[in-house]
């Protein structure tokens, strides 16, 4: 029985075959871990854009908060300047008046 060639044969490729199978199962079980290692690291790189874009839309809208601060800060100011102004201008005719005053109580 062990002189036969179809039994020989037939150890061959039972021998052939079950190393194409641990090739195969070692095969899948690297392909597993390189796909947990992509995952990996597609997920860390998700997780850093994310964050990313969180940050600059806090930033956006702190930007956008200090420029309607600004905004209204120049209003005040244009406001201030605008009535200074029309006190400037009393002022001026004020003091025309008392000067004028003046000049005609010394003659």
């Amino acid at each position: 029985m062990l002189d036969d060639p179809k039994f020989i044969a037939a150890c061959v490729l039972l021998i052939t075959n079950l190393a194409g199978l641990i090739k195969l199962w070692g095969d899948l079980a690297k392909q597993r871990a390189d796909r947990i290692e992509t995952k990996a690291a597609r997920d860390k790189d998700s997780s850093e854009l994310h964050d990313k874009v969180l940050k600059h839309d806090f930033m956006i809208s702190q930007l956008r908060d200090q420029q309607s601060l600004q905004a209204t800060v120049i209003d005040d100011l244009r406001d201030t300047c605008a009535t200074l102004n029309s006190n400037i201008v009393k002022l001026d005719t004020n003091v025309s008046n008392l000067t004028e005053a003046i000049k005609e109580m010394k003659k």
